[in-house]
């Protein structure tokens, strides 16, 4: 409203404020970015080398990852060796490639691995 005397009749009203819009937009996006960037000042960039928190620092942290990976242990091979790969960063495809086995196969053993550990860990969330 600060430009209104810049608006030219008979022009796409509506696509001139969705095009600011998504500005405006971008705009506050990139600001957070921003100002979330940790710039290190130190001269040995000592911040930099510092590991990030696990969340395993805490006694309750510790134990609550041990009981999963026991979960996880618990699992016959078909679901334990699928999932575990994929919590380690395999892909899909590596993991059914690894394994011979259809993809569908693999992301259905993931997926219900997943849905046990949700259901059994279901007093954490």
């Amino acid at each position: 409203l600060d430009n209104a005397d810049q608006y030219v009749e008979n022009t796409n009203f509506q696509g001139g404020v969705f095009t600011s819009m998504r500005n405006i937009l971008i705009n506050n996006y990139r600001r957070v970015v921003r100002s979330a960037t940790v710039i290190d000042q130190t001269d040995d960039l000592y911040h930099l080398n510092l590991s990030q928190d696990s969340g395993l620092e805490t006694p309750e942290g510790s134990f609550g990852a041990k009981e999963i990976t026991d979960a996880i242990n618990e699992f016959p091979d078909k679901y334990r060796i699928p999932f575990s790969m994929h919590v380690a960063g395999y892909k899909y495809g590596e993991i059914a490639e690894k394994m011979q086995l259809p993809l569908g196969t693999i992301k259905s053993r993931i997926f219900f691995a997943r849905q046990q550990l949700q259901t059994r860990f279901a007093d954490y969330r």
